[in-house]
């Protein structure tokens, strides 16, 4: 298969075949988190080099007193003009890093460049006098030779790692003509920092064939929910027929970055950013909701609260658990299986809290009255208490404690059809209470209109989280999330 044909098969050039999903539980990190600990480590040695020769040359050979805080201006001042110079050089992106020797030049211009504008500024604030310039020059050289080293030592080790598929990034390139073939010829360059997991032909620039319901877009979609994927290239003939903005929206249901190689600028769409592959400039269209240090963030705010809420709620479970099993017959559990994280299915736990347990291709909702809930179940369901073995969930990765609420699949499948972006929700886990439900939209979803109302919160929350967004909604649950006049 090549990038012009108008079809794909998914088993030629994607390296593996279609398989059972077994990434869903576990986002990509990419390479920007430990090239953001490296980063961190190099800034961190630089300055340390300076502390070195104050101790050996100011303080040993000229043999002076100087307290360390008259040291604590230039420490300062070079961290940030390292950091942005080494920056403008590209020094800090992923390529230059594995590829080290090639930049070592580079990076003495870079390091060169960053102790000037360091005397620069202490001439500019009148310092630069109070300061050995023989210190400067020992410290810029005893600077260099670790970046040296650290970066000699980082390269086979970043390597080793994007080789394993560890940090590599793995794309999908959508597109045709020659700005594809080109694409996919740079991105082969970039290897193993750049994975092409599979190459879709859309567009050869014939209007009868620009219709986005094509094959190729929806195996495209159903690809990236069976196999792990970190962005989708856009690599569009200049020529395209195609809507870059409908494109975007038939993409949107995926948890994945969505960029463009832009043979022209004319497309009315949002660029959030622009990005240089080597010689290959991309667009940011989209970016993942949650990624890079943000899934840290959240995973330790998942595990650490989460565990902390078993223990606090175990003894409040076993009571449960034994004032349903004493009211009827059956198990204290019931599982049903609803989407999580990039449409992938999940067996989420609750509290039985009715005579049945329906998790078939009909599952009717529950209402008030409804004979079928139990009287432990009335006050379960009142209190979001039932929910509470959803925790299990959490720590098993499965879900969040902060995230859309999960729908069964039977009624994911009636809202795909009939809400707008419905879908969409299922960019991040699922989570045991969510920004809808803190504003008081939860229970029943027989009403179109709330469940629109509910789509939109909970896309809110995705396209704005941030790691105090969810600890306003855990702090809030308690008072408006738990207690609600539509439960049922």
């Amino acid at each position: 298969m090549s990038v012009g044909d108008t079809r794909t098969d998914l088993h030629q050039d994607s390296g593996f075949p279609v398989r059972a999903p077994t990434f869903a539980l576990k986002p990509r990190f990419g390479a920007s988190i430990p090239t953001d600990i490296f980063v961190v480590f190099e800034l961190a040695l630089i300055v340390a080099a300076g502390f070195v020769m104050k101790m050996l040359y100011v303080g040993m050979v000229l043999g002076s007193d100087e307290p360390f805080s008259k040291y604590a201006f230039p420490f300062a001042l070079i961290l940030p003009i390292t950091f942005y110079v080494f920056r403008v050089h590209g020094l800090y992106a992923f390529p230059l890093v594995h590829r080290w020797p090639q930049s070592a030049g580079r990076a003495a211009r870079a390091l060169a460049i960053a102790f000037l504008l360091l005397i620069a500024a202490g001439f500019l604030f009148r310092v630069a006098n109070d300061y050995s310039r023989a210190w400067l020059l020992l410290w810029f050289v005893t600077s260099y030779g670790l970046v040296l080293l650290t970066r000699t030592a980082a390269a086979p080790i970043f390597g080793i790692l994007a080789n394993r598929g560890t940090i590599r990034t793995r794309v999908a390139i959508l597109g045709s003509g020659e700005v594809a073939e080109e694409t996919v010829e740079h991105l082969r360059a970039l290897n193993p920092y750049i994975e092409i997991a599979g190459t879709f032909a859309v567009d050869t620039g014939h209007p009868d064939q620009c219709d986005l319901e094509t094959d190729s877009i929806d195996q495209l979609v159903k690809f990236a929910q069976e196999n792990p994927l970190d962005q989708v290239i856009l690599a569009l003939s200049p020529h395209s027929q195609l809507s870059v903005s409908e494109l975007l929206e038939a993409l949107s249901v995926l948890p994945v970055e969505v960029k463009l190689v832009p043979p022209q600028l004319a497309f009315s769409v949002p660029v959030r950013g622009v990005e240089q592959l080597g010689h290959l400039t991309l667009l940011d269209l989209r970016r993942k909701p949650i990624s890079n240090w943000g899934i840290v963030l959240k995973s330790v705010e998942d595990y650490v609260a989460g565990a902390l809420a078993l223990i606090v709620f175990a003894p409040i479970m076993a009571l449960i658990a034994l004032a349903i099993r004493l009211e009827s017959s059956g198990p204290a559990l019931f599982v049903q299986r609803r989407h999580g994280y990039n449409h992938q299915v999940i067996r989420v736990w609750k509290f039985r809290t009715m005579h049945v347990a329906d998790d078939g291709d009909t599952i009717v909702q529950a209402s008030k009255g409804d004979q079928r809930i139990t009287r432990v179940g009335y006050w379960l369901r009142r209190t979001s208490l039932d929910e509470l073995p959803q925790l299990f969930n959490v720590l098993r990765g499965e879900m969040s404690l902060v995230g859309p609420r999960p729908h069964a699949l039977a009624h994911t499948r009636q809202y795909s059809e009939t809400v707008e972006r419905y879908a969409n929700r299922h960019r991040v886990k699922p989570g045991i209470t969510g920004w809808a439900q803190i504003h008081g939209l939860r229970g029943p979803t027989n009403d179109p209109e709330k469940m629109r109302a509910r789509v939109m919160l909970d896309l809110q929350y995705i396209e704005n989280w941030s790691l105090w967004l969810d600890l306003k909604i855990l702090l809030a649950t308690p008072f408006v999330g738990f207690l609600n006049k539509n439960a049922i």
